[in-house]
């Protein structure tokens, strides 16, 4: 494994970078995110306000959220909104600004990001838990971090989700909510962006670093900026990565981590977006001012026309088993090493084989929890039978008192009332 370590504190700025358009807030922005062919830019701040602008800055509309907004993102074929916001909850918009739907968290929300025009939303929040939603706001799955989850990513299809922690961990996962790996690195994980072909995942952290992953989590290459690093996005297969720092700067990265451009903007920089393309590139900063950027040096990529080809004849050999999980009452909420996949009784395909936890959780009962390996080929059954918490009532100095307590303690009285009648 080859990894480059560079320094962008001294590069000089390749190529003057003059904004075509700026559009002022008058509020720190925390969340910018711009659609694939740049037509459309979504933006959000402290001023609780979700704000749809046009290619050149102009304002189409904007809904108002009850708390500051984190998180921002457009769906990358332009046709719906999210937001993340401190009221607790995520927010998706149809692109006219109609609500489609939000979501309660049990604490604030930090990140959001959309896929296949809001088919799949990727959101993080307070609560440390990642969440993959469906188009209509359902839940599909939530995995717990170690920490406050600060950010999210998905591919345009949906199937990868990148997310970034407080825990200093970097996690990647399927569509199904499998987790495929974790990377420890050096601070908060501010910022995550994952290329839209889902082969590389970019971070950055609160202590300036910048990093560049593989899909298989290997390490290509890490930098450092001269202050935190908020936010980084990607294009097409990390052709390049841009980020944004709170010195003021955004830099653009080649795919080799060698910087292409420099720029600076008034203040500390919390947002910046990169058009799938490359040519456009956009930034929010602490001074709540929204800059949109053409990359004169982004080579765009032709879109290669997919040819149908007769798909061949193979013997398919199976490498997944499943789980067929059940429970005594029905209804638990089952857990498979960490992660919410459903309620049984509960079908899980396509696990890979090994050994799982799985834990069982149904409110009135003792959680259940077991071990049990998975085979290529074959489908596992899991039983739990769960046992109801003993009741128990308060007493007046508040400890819990037990049932058969409260029952002898009635016994008596009434023994006392019988003698007191004879």
């Amino acid at each position: 494994m080859s990894i480059t370590l560079c320094s962008l504190c001294s590069v000089v700025a390749a190529e003057e970078t003059v904004p075509d358009w700026i559009y002022d807030t008058e509020w720190t922005v925390r969340g910018v995110s711009v659609s694939a062919d740049s037509a459309l830019v979504a933006a959000g701040g402290d001023d609780g306000t979700v704000t749809l602008l046009g290619p050149d800055g102009e304002v189409r509309w904007e809904e108002n959220a009850r708390a500051k907004v984190n998180s921002v993102s457009v769906a990358p074929n332009g046709s719906a909104v999210g937001a993340a916001s401190s009221d607790n909850r995520v927010y998706l918009y149809e692109i006219d600004g109609k609500k489609r739907w939000s979501y309660l968290l049990p604490g604030r929300g930090f990140g959001v990001a959309l896929a296949d025009g809001g088919k799949y939303v990727a959101a993080g929040g307070s609560d440390g838990r990642v969440y993959l939603f469906d188009g209509e706001g359902e839940v599909l799955w939530k995995y717990k971090s170690g920490d406050d989850l600060l950010c999210t990513a998905i591919t345009p299809d949906g199937s990868r989700i990148a997310a970034g922690s407080a825990d200093n961990q970097v996690y990647l996962f399927e569509r199904s909510g499998a987790l495929l790996w974790t990377k420890a690195i050096f601070g908060d994980v501010l910022g995550v962006s994952i290329s839209p072909d889902g082969g590389y995942i970019a971070a950055g952290t609160s202590e300036g670093g910048v990093y560049l992953f593989s899909a298989e989590g290997e390490l290509l290459w890490e930098t450092r900026a001269g202050g935190s690093v908020t936010s980084v996005s990607m294009t097409e297969d990390a052709r390049n990565v841009a980020i944004g720092s709170l010195d003021r700067t955004f830099v653009v990265l080649e795919k080799d981590g060698e910087t292409l451009l420099t720029g600076e903007t008034g203040a500390g920089i919390r947002a910046v977006a990169l058009s799938s393309d490359g040519l456009s590139l956009i930034t929010g900063d602490n001074d709540g001012v929204v800059q949109g950027y053409t990359m004169a040096t982004a080579k765009p990529t032709e879109t290669p026309i997919e040819v149908p080809t007769a798909a061949p004849t193979l013997e398919t050999t199976v490498s997944t088993g499943t789980l067929v999980v059940s429970s005594d009452p029905a209804g638990a909420a089952v857990y498979i090493d960490n992660l919410l996949v459903g309620r049984t009784p509960v079908t899980v395909p396509d696990r890979a084989p090994g050994n799982y936890s799985v834990t069982l959780e149904l409110e009135g009962y003792e959680p259940w929890s077991g071990e049990v390996q998975v085979q290529a080929g074959t489908t596992t059954p899991v039983n739990g039978t769960l046992t109801p918490r003993p009741e128990t009532t308060q007493t007046r100095a508040g400890a819990p008192l037990p049932v058969m307590a409260l029952f002898g303690t009635a016994l008596a009285a009434v023994a006392i009332g019988l003698k007191k009648k004879d």
